[in-house]
């Protein structure tokens, strides 16, 4: 297999590199940032980690994928979000996992969802099913019920609300047009289009609420309508990995959500070697993410980018 070829491998390690690249600083205030901005991978900070670590973003996101390999099984998913949670399967740390949001944690610990709309947890997670759903049934998101109903669900495993469904859905939409061959800049508009067509139909107050939605430096916890306005503003106004994932890991705040969300889609538009070098040297757990990402593929329920 030629990695630079390898569009899921670009994605997953785009996510993984934007994650570790915003966990040092994660709570810092964009004042901060504006005086001492991040331009490197750095170590320890906030939660006292080692360069290259990252969150639980990336956490969930490989806990997603290595399920997916044997097909859409909520079930499976879940265990394996409980197995990161309780034994930190699938995290670059021995100790207590780092970092949680609400509704993922009342998820794996089997409470009931409440105030889920409050966190973008279902988002964040959205990334492999996106490759998992082209495989299955092509660039056909709002179109094949079939397909809307199961990321539907899969949000829903820990946020079900209908904010983090349309955030999820235009992201994933992204990413399905970026799997197309669209470019960036035409993925994200060409999804905001079909997203909106649909909900304007489904769900016309919460698409409302999405298109009035403005970007806040004071947010105390970003929902998920902010947290994909910036996604699509960063990716607007960048034209390389580097830049997108640093515009977005220095806003500040929830530093490591934004730099996985950015990071993914970068990483799937800009491909492998527009990913820094330096950077994939410090990510942790490269290989094993490699590996998962090689596994999926080798199933019945991922495209394959092996050469023949």
């Amino acid at each position: 297999m030629a990695i630079t070829d390898d569009r899921l491998i670009h994605g997953i390690v785009g996510a993984a590199i934007g994650d570790a690249l915003g966990l040092p600083v994660h709570g810092k205030t964009k004042a901060e940032l504006d005086a001492t901005p991040v331009a490197s991978m750095l170590g320890y900070g906030t939660y006292n980690q080692p360069a290259g670590n990252y969150s639980d973003e990336t956490a969930l996101i490989l806990a997603s994928l290595d399920a997916l390999s044997d097909g859409d099984n909520l079930d499976a998913i879940l265990k394996n979000y409980k197995a990161w949670y309780n034994d930190n399967e699938y995290a670059p740390y021995e100790t207590a996992h780092v970092d949680i949001w609400p509704a993922t944690e009342l998820a794996v610990t089997d409470k009931p969802l409440t105030d889920t709309a409050k966190d973008p947890g279902g988002l964040t997670r959205v990334l492999p099913f996106a490759y998992y759903l082209y495989h299955e049934y092509g660039n056909t998101l709002f179109t094949n019920e079939t397909a809307f109903d199961q990321l539907r669900d899969f949000i829903a495993l820990t946020n079900p609300d209908v904010e983090n469904l349309v955030a999820g859905a235009v992201y994933a939409q992204i990413v399905l047009n970026l799997l197309d061959n669209q470019n960036l800049q035409d993925a994200m508009a060409h999804a905001l289009d079909q997203a909106g067509t649909y909900f304007t139909a489904h769900q016309q107050a919460a698409w409302q609420r999405f298109q009035e939605t403005q970007i806040s430096n004071n947010d105390p916890v970003p929902g998920p309508f902010v947290m994909l306005t910036v996604v699509l503003t960063d990716l607007k106004n960048t034209s390389d990995y580097r830049d997108a994932a640093l515009a977005a890991v220095n806003r500040g705040g929830y530093t490591d959500t934004m730099g996985a969300l950015v990071g993914g889609l970068a990483g799937l538009a800009y491909g492998y070697q527009a990913l820094p070098h330096k950077w994939c040297l410090v990510l942790a757990e490269y290989s094993e993410i490699v590996d998962l990402c090689e596994k999926a593929e080798a199933s019945d329920f991922f495209d394959s980018y092996a050469q023949d």
